[in-house]
């Protein structure tokens, strides 16, 4: 089998069609690895740029200030530093916030206007090593894999070499074994290569890289089955070529497509355009209550000399519970649309096991650090951070202090830190174990099937 493997080698090596297929897949990896590489570290910029201004310690003179502006008005800038392989996988980071302002009265994440940069000004997708992973990968698997032995059985070639002391099964083999690793190889070493040139690797780096290479091999082997198992039906070559092209359209892009639509259809929601407006809508009333109130304060104490300590907190509480009435109304919009988008998502994991295609990006993205369970913890962890910041703000808030420099600095701080790659491995486990289970079944019913080709 391996002296077919070294023939075959030599045999598409010398194929021009290959070899330009080959390299364009090479360039193409090469494209969307630096593309990712790039990406990133604009993102790691951007981190460490706004990581020096986020917070009411970096930057700027030591000053007293009043404790609602510092609470309300500076807040605190929570970031999401990048994801450990966004490199390779830009994920959900083009949908979901990296960075939500903290401020004593809400989580500005949804609508808010003064954020670096708003996801959703974001184009809707990006040309990264993962959508190669997904889309083209298998595409190429079936350019090269289409006629494993048709051409050579028409021929009559496959005859003359079945008449050496070898099997049809070591031919196969051999062929597979040779389509695998010329598109394997670059597929696995281009775009690690480039993501741990551009990347600063550590530890963490290098196991999810290692989990990452697993996954890309499991899901080129589902694929490699496909093809094997077509082939082994006896079809010409050009029936083959269509039917694994009609392959590809259902579980690359019609099944994923029809999922997505299944679940629009069952659980319609807003988009977050949409959600901004009833947000906004949603805190108008309230916003105006408490405008009216802080008005009539103002009309009856038109200069600051006839306010006093006492009137001073008094408009700081009428501050306090009109932010607390918006606050409400918008955490009553987000969560009418976040529990929608839970009902999407549970769908969505049930319905991708109809599409290889569909469970490799989940597995994929979790690997990167871009799917959506690191953003819905980046999320918590900033919700969680926004509490303890109000509740040390808020008693000086109500009694319309001005903070010193040192009171400013004892304030809390929120520093992101990336969960290790064990609770990651732990999720991606059973996805990844039905790929491999399925990878298995195909090639072994495929090599099972070659046992009644007709020559």
């Amino acid at each position: 089998m391996w002296f077919l493997a070294r023939h075959e080698w030599r045999v598409l090596s010398a194929n021009k069609i290959v070899r330009i297929v080959i390299a364009v897949f090479g360039i193409g990896l090469l494209v969307a690895s630096g593309l990712g590489a790039a990406r990133a570290e604009r993102e790691r910029a951007t981190f460490g740029f706004f990581a020096h201004r986020g917070g009411i310690q970096q930057g700027g003179p030591r000053l007293s200030q009043r404790a609602d502006v510092i609470a309300n008005e500076r807040g605190w800038l929570a970031l999401l530093p990048p994801a450990p392989l966004s490199a390779l996988a830009i994920g959900q980071g083009d949908v979901y916030p990296n960075y939500i302002k903290v401020t004593a009265r809400s989580l500005d994440a949804l609508v808010s206007g003064d954020q670096i940069e708003h996801p959703l000004a974001v184009a809707s997708g990006q040309f990264d090593a993962a959508f190669v992973v997904l889309f083209l990968y298998p595409l190429l698997i079936f350019a090269i894999s289409f006629d494993l032995t048709a051409t050579e059985r028409d021929q009559g070639t496959l005859r003359m070499v079945l008449a050496q002391p070898v099997t049809l099964r070591d031919v196969v083999a051999g062929k597979m074994i040779v389509r695998a690793i010329k598109l394997a190889a670059p597929l696995v070493l281009i775009p690690v290569g480039v993501a741990a040139l551009s990347t600063p690797a550590d530890g963490g780096f290098w196991l999810r890289a290692a989990l990452w290479t697993i996954a890309v091999l499991t899901y080129g082997a589902i694929w490699h089955g496909m093809a094997l198992l077509v082939n082994a039906r006896g079809l010409g070559a050009p029936a083959n070529a269509l039917i694994l092209a009609g392959i590809w359209l259902l579980f690359a892009v019609v099944g994923p497509s029809c999922v997505n639509l299944l679940i629009a259809v069952r659980y319609p929601m807003p988009s977050r355009v949409e959600a901004a407006v009833q947000a906004r809508a949603a805190t108008q009333e309230a916003t105006v209550q408490g405008g009216r109130q802080l008005g009539q304060f103002l009309q009856d104490h038109p200069t600051s000399g006839n306010v006093g300590r006492d009137g001073m907190r008094q408009f700081a509480l009428l501050q306090a519970q009109r932010d607390q009435r918006v606050a409400e109304r918008l955490e009553a919009v987000e969560a009418t649309f976040n529990a929608q988008l839970e009902k999407q998502r549970r769908l969505a994991s049930w319905l991708s096991v109809v599409s290889p295609t569909m469970i490799a990006q989940g597995v994929l993205l979790d690997i990167a650090g871009t799917s959506t369970v690191r953003f819905d913890r980046f999320r918590a962890e900033a919700s969680s951070f926004q509490q303890q910041w109000r509740a040390y703000f808020e008693p000086r808030v109500r009694y319309a202090a001005t903070l010193t420099p040192e009171e400013s600095a004892a304030a809390p701080s929120f520093s992101y830190v990336d969960e290790s790659v064990a609770p990651a491995a732990r999720r991606i486990a059973i996805p990844l174990v039905m790929m491999a289970i399925v990878a298995v079944a195909l090639l072994a019913i495929g090599f099972r099937a070659y046992r009644g080709y007709a020559l």
